[in-house]
């Protein structure tokens, strides 16, 4: 039996109380994904992970991991509690610094670009715990979000200079077309600490997209959200993905998502990559089987 089954045989993810799929009526079937052209797999990697290890004290909470994202793919990143997931996105968040190895995002060290001007460089996040601005409404939210895209300093907004106001019809238009994507229309200007945590949920994957990254790193999408959510998630982030040309990095938990929603996938466990392949090869590694479900006596 595949690992996705008997692991997600064992789940009970918490209910939220709105249905996600309730505001993503998209309809009709997913799309297919892109096939992988000799010209696109002889390309570099959008993102390069070389030898990356990070240690606390004594404790090496990564080792030498090594992987790579091709453009326009959608990588799962998988392992059991404490396997280095979280601490990956934080090296590339540039959260965590790493003592050995390199990460690369097209073609260039990642470690030449500060914290705050990773959002600016094409890299966008969710966090696993909402970071989201609770008493802002759903739009001012977005457009928060859009603020690594802006170039007018202090004294050009104080004097609403042409080039502002701009801006900021840039900033609105591409906010109305997240809001539309993700079907947040209806709750724009609803408080986020009024909506349910299916909503919120959405409200957060479209802040990240608000800066237009190119890759985007998601930390645990589906928490919290229940089966029918996750379905509706699952459709809705290959639609993003087609629409805006995206390549996505996500730290997931939910097994049958991870198998059916990824091109690539990337198991982790105590710090030291096991896996990575198809979804199908990973399925059927012996490690990552013993990983989640150890051995018998």
């Amino acid at each position: 039996m595949p690992i996705a089954t008997l692991v997600l045989a064992g789940e009970s993810p918490r209910a939220s109380p709105e249905a996600w799929a309730r505001g993503v009526p998209y309809g009709g079937r997913p799309r297919r994904r892109p096939p992988i052209d000799a010209a696109v797999s002889a390309a570099p990697p959008l993102l390069d992970v070389s030898d990356v290890t990070v240690r606390f004290g004594g404790i090496t909470a990564l080792d030498k991991v090594s992987f790579s994202v091709e453009r326009g793919r959608i990588v799962g990143l998988i392992g059991p509690n404490g396997a280095g997931k979280t601490t990956l996105f934080n090296c590339l968040s540039r959260l965590y610094s790493f003592s050995e190895g390199a990460i690369r995002f097209e073609g260039k060290p990642l470690t030449d670009t500060p914290a705050h001007g990773i959002a600016s460089l094409g890299i966008g996040r969710t966090f696993q715990n909402l970071a989201l601005f609770r008493t802002m409404s759903v739009r001012e939210n977005v457009l928060v979000g859009g603020h690594c895209r802006t170039a007018s300093g202090y004294l050009a907004n104080a004097l609403r200079l042409p080039s502002v106001r701009r801006e900021e019809a840039t900033l609105s238009a591409h906010a109305a077309h997240l809001l539309r994507l993700l079907e947040l229309e209806p709750v724009r200007e609803v408080r986020v600490m009024d909506l349910p945590f299916g909503t919120q949920k959405r409200v957060e994957l479209a802040r990240a997209l608000a800066s237009r990254p190119t890759l985007l790193l998601l930390d645990e999408p589906a928490g919290g959200l229940n089966h029918e959510e996750v379905e509706a998630l699952m459709e809705l982030l290959r639609r993003v993905r087609a629409e805006l040309d995206l390549t996505m990095l996500l730290v997931e938990h939910h097994m049958n998502m991870v198998m059916r929603v990824s091109d690539q996938v990337v198991a982790l466990d105590f710090g030291k990559k096991i896996a990575d392949g198809t979804p199908a090869e990973v399925q059927r590694n012996p490690d990552v089987i013993r990983a989640y479900l150890g051995t018998e006596a």
